[in-house]
């Protein structure tokens, strides 16, 4: 094998497959990535078996001679952003890969690719259209709200649901949810009903690869749920995630319908606030209370170094009401919403609390008991 690449577009993909490669691993392959050469293109794929990540480099690619090698990914990538070189050429022979520069020579040993794991190809009849933006959405308001428990592993995930013209992402770890929904269109050709829904539970491993390609992708990418996998395929990437096994609760009846108490209030002031506040937050607690009353919410917190309360003028309907709530999770939600302003529901001190942004953001959040 050997071609020559654009040494900065080469060090980027590589580092970006080489976060879906092991860091550690009992397997030396399983810290590689494998480099394909072939009809002036480049294929670099890297995987832990949970992630697989496969890329096609088309641009200012010479392939000279074609083929296939399998190298230590950081390594490689390492050595791509240390050199300054605006061309490398790479040359496989005798197990091993040398990098030429005009400074210098790299030899890298290589392992086996026939030992190199199998990565799925992308399923196109189960194919939905879905926009980068929306790729990103979906990921970055949901993944937050994960849980991060080895007793209750499956809800560490995310689920996914896809029907024929929308997808939507929910997550929770029983104390919070969040949950956003995006438009899609499913192929004619897809087998089934159109209009028949599929789930899949992914882990946030795998969705922060989906963000990380839909970030230098635009327009629309191809998502696709499959028995064991979940797919992204942007014009030039594929992120494949394996599914976790297990069943997600159905929290959609958690999720309140009406609120007897709504406020509209503004997100930057509010997040101000609670940083504020927090600080008073005893350790055992770690509770703030909200204080609701006609045009005005006050917040106020109190541990052994003191104690503190401000206010901030807000749009409310409803009876006066106190209740807490663990400001970490108010804040983690006012990072994700876009619009100025949020909708804040809740029917009583005891009873979930429901977060929009008009976007069809939507976080449930469990109160905390408080004196």
């Amino acid at each position: 094998m050997r071609f020559q690449a654009q040494r900065a577009r080469l060090a980027e993909v590589a580092a970006l497959v080489g976060q879906a490669v092991s860091g550690k691993s009992t397997k030396k392959i399983f810290e590689c990535l494998r480099i394909v050469a072939k009809d002036q293109e480049l294929e670099i794929s890297g995987t832990d078996l949970e992630v697989a990540i496969r890329y096609r480099i088309q641009d200012n690619i010479e392939v000279s001679e074609p083929g296939e090698v399998v190298v230590p990914a950081h390594l490689l990538a390492n050595v791509l952003r240390e050199i300054g070189d605006e061309t490398v050429t790479m040359e496989h022979a005798r197990q091993k890969l040398t990098l030429k520069t005009d400074g210098g020579l790299f030899e890298l040993e290589c392992e086996d690719p026939s030992q190199y794991p199998d990565i799925p190809e992308f399923p196109v009849a189960a194919a939905l259209k879905v926009g980068s933006n929306d790729v990103r959405a979906l990921v970055r308001k949901t993944v937050f709200a994960a849980g991060r428990e080895a007793a209750r592993f499956v809800l560490n995930g995310v689920r996914i649901l896809a029907s024929s013209d929308s997808v939507r992402f929910v997550a929770t770890d029983g104390r919070r949810l969040a949950t956003l929904s995006r438009p899609a269109m499913r192929d004619a050709s897809v087998d089934g009903p159109p209009d028949a829904e599929v789930t899949a539970i992914v882990g946030v491993k795998g969705l922060q690869h989906f963000d990380r390609v839909a970030a230098e992708t635009e327009g629309e990418m191809d998502l696709a749920l499959a028995d064991r996998f979940v797919s992204l395929r942007s014009a030039h990437a594929e992120v494949v995630v394996r599914v976790m096994e297990g069943t997600f609760p159905e929290v959609d009846q958690i999720i309140p319908d009406q609120c007897k108490g709504e406020a509209q209030i503004p997100v930057g002031v509010l997040a101000s606030r609670l940083r504020q506040v927090r600080q008073f937050a005893s350790v055992e607690s770690q509770a703030i209370v909200m204080q609701f009353s006609s045009g005005e919410l006050s917040l106020s917190a109190a541990g052994g170094d003191g104690r503190a309360e401000v206010r901030l003028g807000v749009d409310y309907e409803g009876d006066d009401l106190k209740i807490g709530f663990n400001p970490a999770f108010l804040l983690d939600s006012l990072k994700v919403v876009d619009s100025e302003s949020i909708q804040f529901g809740f029917n009583n001190a005891n009873a979930a609390a429901r977060i929009s942004d008009g976007s069809g953001f939507l976080y449930v959040i469990m109160p905390v008991l408080v004196d």
